[in-house]
């Protein structure tokens, strides 16, 4: 990082020290999202078994797909912009209108890893516009029949059952997707996943005086954003009460920064490790360093105020 300044930070605390209670405000949960719920179904859930007042959730999965589905809680709700367009894998099936030999299917598949053009299907809620996608690997795993097991890591908004349909147009046969579960989500995979279940029987035992089982389970959100390596810039302690209360980040309370340039979005953080805003450059990291004052970062959303 960049330093500007040297400062003793006395504001907040350490994310690894809080409690239960305010990592319940300040975290995320990966949840194992069952078949049957949809997404938001499943973070309403998650909302009334944890008690909370507001949860979202990141990547949208059908009713029909089951897996990894990163959860916000409360104030954690506001980081959400920091989630998006990151790549995602899935495991998946789909069968074929005539059986065919493998050799023509795994070809076939290789026609579409690569930009791609797609169309959101009709029962989505986005912008019916065709827009590029790319596709990282869509390999052939396995085949009994007509159905054929398969494995795809994509662009964040791929659709799975639009890319499986379009294999069956190309091969002149068609072909549906049957069965699809994702198995990561950005930097989450299922192995970090709990299931509702679980998440049921904590909150059980965190009521009975046992916060440990719950405590492991929901990860600082600040954890998530460095694993993501989100760009990082340090508040001093005077300035976060201005910038939690809707003034734009000067260069004076900067104290330490990643390298960045001009329109990118950034988390403003304190001190002791805590996201208190997200901002867009108003300059670049190497303008600021050799300025003394004007408005750096446009703060656009507040997550923690001081």
């Amino acid at each position: 990082m960049i330093k500007l300044l040297d400062e003793k930070f006395e504001k907040g605390v350490k994310p690894s020290e809080r409690s239960v209670e305010e990592k319940l405000r300040f975290g995320l949960l990966v949840v194992d999202k069952p078949i049957g719920p949809t997404s938001h179904e499943t973070a309403s859930f998650v909302k009334k078994i944890l008690n909370l007042s507001k949860t979202g959730h990141t990547g949208t999965l059908d009713f029909n797909v089951s897996g990894v589905l990163v959860v916000l809680l409360e104030n954690s709700c506001k980081t959400a912009v920091l989630f998006k367009n990151h790549e995602k894998t899935y495991f998946g099936v789909f069968e074929l209108g005539k059986d065919l030999d493998e050799d023509k299917i795994k070809e076939a598949m290789t026609f579409f890893v690569g930009e791609i053009y797609q169309k959101p299907p009709l029962a989505s809620a986005v912008a019916k516009k065709l827009r590029t996608r790319k596709v990282y690997e869509f390999e052939f795993l396995e085949k009994r029949g007509v159905k054929v097991l398969f494995k795809a890591r994509v662009d964040a908004g791929t659709y799975i059952r639009t890319l499986c349909f379009h294999v069956g147009e190309f091969l002149g046969v068609g072909a549906e997707m049957i069965e699809l579960r994702r198995t990561e989500s950005g930097v989450f995979t299922e192995k970090q996943s709990v299931i509702l279940q679980k998440l049921v029987d904590s909150q059980w035992l965190y009521l009975q005086g046992k916060p440990e089982f719950l405590d492991r389970l929901v990860l600082n959100v600040e954890d998530a954003l460095n694993l993501m390596k989100v760009k990082r810039v340090v508040a001093s302690d005077y300035a976060l009460h201005s910038i939690s209360t809707g003034a734009n980040l000067a260069i004076p309370g900067i104290v330490e920064m990643d390298d960045f340039e001009k329109g990118e979005t950034v988390g403003i953080f304190t001190g002791k490790g805590e996201i208190v805003c997200i901002g867009k450059t108003l300059m670049s990291s190497a303008e600021i360093s050799k300025l003394k004052k004007g408005i750096a970062i446009d703060i656009e959303r507040v997550v923690h105020a001081f």
